[in-house]
């Protein structure tokens, strides 16, 4: 037998969960939070660590930039004495 399209439907059995499986579920997801804070946690202190290496790194660039321009401007003098 079919319903008539006025017919209301039934009830709908849906799903039934029980406190203790939305408790297992919970601590489930805690336990996932807090493991993704312990990760992001280690990615922060390593990201402050890089920093600070490329800080040393862009310190020693420049200074031997500052050091070749000083020397190629001292070469440039030593040239034209020597060539006089």
């Amino acid at each position: 037998m079919t319903a008539s399209p006025t017919a209301a439907p039934g009830p709908d059995p849906g799903i039934y969960i029980t406190t203790t499986q939305m408790y297992q579920e919970l601590r489930q997801v805690h336990d996932e939070v807090k493991g993704i804070r312990s990760d992001l946690k280690t990615l922060m202190e390593d990201r402050a660590d890089h920093e600070a290496r490329i800080r040393a790194l862009e310190r020693r660039v420049w200074t031997a930039s500052g050091m070749a321009t000083v020397l190629g401007a001292l070469g440039g003098v030593l040239a034209q004495i020597l060539i006089r």
